[in-house]
Formats: structure tokens, C-alpha cells, sequence
């Protein structure tokens, strides 16, 4: 399943391919987060912290 997650300051729409967007992956969160260069994300109401 793919998902797109838009940067708050950068206005930039990101896609990723996830198995379950409603319960991310410990890895999958991080690959986000290390592309994006974030410390937490935000998907489906749910928020997400890189570790």
C-alpha cells in the first residue's frame, strides 16, 4: 500500500510504500523519517517518533 506524507515546512509531497498505514513498522518509520530528514511523523491521526 502506498502512502503520501506532505512536509510541514517544506510543502513537499513524499510517497512510500508501507504494508499497513493504520500501524507503521519500526523500520518502515524510520526510513520515513531518515528521507524526509524529520523526527516524528504524523499518519492516519496516529504520530509516529524516529528512535
Amino acid at each position: 500500500m502506498k502512502i503520501t506524507i506532505k512536509h510541514q515546512t517544506e510543502y513537499t509531497n513524499h510517497t512510500f510504500e508501507v504494508v499497513d498505514s493504520s500501524n507503521l513498522k519500526p523500520v518502515e518509520v524510520w526510513t520515513i523519517c531518515t528521507e524526509m530528514n524529520v523526527q516524528a511523523i504524523l499518519v492516519n491521526g496516529k504520530y509516529y517518533e524516529c528512535k
